[in-house]
């Protein structure tokens, strides 16, 4: 039997602390490391460009992040190795509420008292798509759980790009319990759910944000229907404040559901997950301006 062969890691090209007028270039086949500084918010990123210029870029974003002591969050790009498998350059963007200085696994990109994250991680995807020159058409925006809500709520506010996103949360605050106290207590010094809803409807609820920006982004979400939360409760909050059968919603979103007990709540196998990434690449990169 032959061997597999084995792929050499990438190099990683560091470029420090980037601000709105920095340059950034494409240097195929080698990650960027960088953070770039949006206001009070340093959203760390990582670019990763393909070989073959493609025309696209797809924007991934972290879901749950398992906390080590040696690890710093702010390090972690999730299926960052997938770099080889996916049709485009990609931009990593990870989520900068979950610091060295606290314990949060899940973070919605809702940042810190008065610092909000969400626009910061937007900013940081104009600024890169904007040098690559990488049209809003162009740009697909992918994530997972609450790095789904990450991908919808930047795709919101950026209008004719599109999303792809797995068991996303659509409201944070109908998540697990623990999680959503950590960020009460972080990001809105310990103010109930309720009352961030009531305060920042659109910073709780993707869809409300769709309504906020009047952007509903083409997206295809795929949904376990085997998994409590996301059947029971996600998809509801999309239906309920979207409205059931509206064909401008109809026409926006694609609610693909599938059945695995086993996968629950965990996003779908690297396999389907590139296969699905890739064909909206190539939907995106064909399509006309």
């Amino acid at each position: 039997m032959a061997e597999a062969e084995e792929v050499t890691a990438p190099p990683i090209d560091k470029l420090g602390t980037l601000l709105p007028g920095d340059p950034v270039t494409r240097r195929p086949g080698c990650f960027q490391r960088f953070d770039f500084l949006a206001g009070k918010v340093t959203v760390p990123a990582m670019l990763w460009c393909h070989p073959r210029s493609t025309g696209a870029l797809l924007i991934a974003f972290n879901g749950a992040v398992r906390r080590k002591k040696a690890k710093n969050p702010a390090e972690i790009f999730q299926r960052s190795t997938w770099v080889h498998d996916i049709d485009s350059d990609v931009l990593f963007l990870a989520d900068p509420t979950l610091r060295t200085d606290n314990k949060i696994s899940i973070g919605w990109g809702q940042g810190q008292p008065g610092a909000y994250a969400i626009p910061a991680m937007a900013q940081t995807a104009f600024f890169v798509a904007e040098h690559l020159g990488v049209a809003s058409s162009k740009r697909v925006y992918y994530g997972s759980s609450a790095g789904g809500f990450q991908a919808l709520q930047v795709a919101a506010r950026d209008f004719s790009s599109c999303a792809l996103v797995n068991n996303a949360q659509i409201d944070w605050t109908l998540y697990a319990r623990q999680n959503v106290q950590a960020i009460c207590q972080t990001s809105y010094h310990g103010r109930s759910a309720a009352e961030i809803t009531k305060a920042y409807p659109d910073r709780t609820s993707t869809a409300r944000a769709f309504g906020e920006f009047e952007n509903i982004p083409r997206t295809k979400y795929l949904l376990n229907t085997a998994s409590q939360n996301d059947a029971a409760k996600q998809l509801p909050a999309l239906v309920s404040e979207l409205g059931a059968g509206t064909a401008p919603t109809q026409q926006r979103v694609d609610v693909s559901m599938y059945i695995d007990p086993a996968g629950g709540h965990n996003p779908l196998p690297k396999s389907r997950t590139i296969t699905e990434i890739n064909q909206m690449l190539s939907e995106v990169s064909s399509a006309h301006e």
